[in-house]
């Protein structure tokens, strides 16, 4: 029988946290007001510093030889636990017979999965140009399934059901975010960023897509909505579990102004982070982010882990330096994480956000982070989004900088996506602990430290 080769490979404990170099850049004294809200400042003066290789990039990869997709290595499994819950190829199979749909897209091409959220009873998901949320299985529904069946994701019965989701008065919406949240144990909501089409030429019926996001019960049933937009005003989203606020990274405010200016730099507009209350009534606090040298864009988000922290994974368009694209010079765009207080903490009595929401940036060696999920209170999965590779950063107390920790290695499925049931609450004894599911192709895989306590 032929086996498949491990879609990840590990990096041993002991090499993980020697080299990994990470550098913040620091506030100016001075904070420079971006809006009415709150002071922010992004920073300028920082010299870049070149890359620096890391001995854990050039140690060899374990073997791969006769070892199934949930790779078996004594020595990793001492560290974390990856298994394959749902195969992709079987999966997708299964959405498709579920609703009568064809497997391939508009463009002939294999449909993928383009967003998931769980919680300790249900994966969620969101599959390409298909208005349903899939209800899938979780490794606390598999007490029937044997070992085998977990190694090769092959229970038919991964789907629990599905939900329809239309906008009333819009259309039917397309997600493209998920974030599920259980205010109370009886009461579960999801949030949607999602597209609809609807018709902008009477005569030609030509269609377009608007962007907007809603807020579901589990039924179906649409509680409430942002305003429509021309553009993907809104992008990563998460619960900020403390306080049972959504958190917001908005990559734009505004479409570009492309036909007035034809400047490179006009390309990318300003993006913010926000924090608003549970039915859209308000904001909490925004943060909108640019400067002279620089436009920053937000495209995830996570609530409160490492350092205390809430962390945005941001993408950084220089206003200065340009690269060569053919004939045409565009921005050079790198990627950061950010890392900001989701709310007041102390209790000094209450004060304005722009007394204490100040964000700090941080460049790790060799790493492009891109989705990012809170495991826990204390580790931060960052997915790397060049090579599909799975990360997580600590920030243990009286230490003056995160620390990043490497898990896989590239592989031949690179990982896309990445989330975790993490819910912040004041009795975490209670709670059984965190699982964190990722997807790589349309295959969904469960992950858990072996550890009680972060490293």
């Amino acid at each position: 029988m032929h086996l498949q080769e491990p879609a990840y490979e590990d990096v041993m404990k002991n090499e993980v946290q020697q080299n990994d170099q990470v550098k913040r850049r620091p506030f100016k004294t001075n904070f420079s007001r971006l809006n009415n809200i709150v002071s922010m400042y992004i920073p300028s003066t920082s010299t870049e510093r070149e890359t620096e290789k890391q001995s854990d990039e050039h140690v060899k990869l374990l073997s791969t030889e006769g070892q199934k997709m949930e790779f078996s290595v004594g020595k990793y499994e001492e560290l974390y636990d990856i298994k394959l819950l749902h195969n992709g190829e079987n999966l997708m199979r299964s959405i498709a017979d579920a609703i009568s749909t064809p497997l391939t897209n508009s463009s002939g091409k294999l449909r993928n999965v383009t967003s998931v959220a769980a919680d300790q009873c249900t994966i969620y998901v969101g599959i390409e140009e298909l208005p349903y949320i899939f209800l899938l299985k979780t490794t606390n529904d598999k007490p029937e399934t044997n070992k085998n069946d977990l190694e090769t994701g092959s229970d038919s019965s991964s789907i629990k059901g599905y939900i329809q989701l239309y906008v009333p008065r819009v259309g039917d919406l397309v997600p493209q975010e998920i974030c599920v949240y259980s205010p109370s144990p009886e009461s579960t909501v999801m949030y949607i960023v999602g597209w609809v089409k609807v018709v902008t030429d009477d005569v030609t019926c030509a269609m377009e897509k608007r962007w907007l996001l809603s807020k579901f019960s589990l039924t179906g049933q649409h509680i409430a909505r942002t305003p429509v937009y021309s553009y993907q005003r809104y992008s990563g989203l998460a619960i900020d579990t403390g306080d049972g606020k959504l958190l917001l990274a908005c990559p734009q405010l505004s479409l570009p102004e492309t036909e007035v200016k034809k400047e490179p730099t006009e390309v990318m507009t300003a993006g913010q982070l926000c924090k608003l209350t549970p039915g859209f009534e308000r904001r909490v606090f925004s943060v909108t982010m640019g400067n002279d040298l620089a436009n920053y864009r937000p495209d995830f988000v996570a609530q409160e882990s490492a350092g205390r922290c809430c962390w945005a994974s941001v993408q950084r368009a220089s206003r200065t330096e340009m690269v060569k694209d053919g004939n045409t010079e565009r921005p050079k765009i790198s990627r950061r994480l950010f890392a900001f207080p989701g709310r007041q903490i102390g209790h000094e009595g209450k004060r304005s956000p722009r007394e204490w929401l100040h964000v700090a940036s941080w460049d790790f060696a060799e790493l492009n982070p891109g989705r990012i999920a809170a495991f826990d209170a204390s580790r931060l999965l960052v997915v790397d989004a060049s090579s599909g590779t799975l990360s997580y950063i600590t920030w243990p107390d009286g230490q003056d900088k995160p620390t990043l920790h490497r898990i896989t290695r590239p592989g031949s499925k690179p990982i896309s996506l990445v989330c975790s049931t993490y819910h912040a609450t004041a009795n975490e004894q209670n709670r059984p602990p965190p699982t964190a599911y990722f997807v790589a192709g349309t295959s969904i895989y469960s992950f858990l430290f072996r550890d009680i306590d972060p490293v």
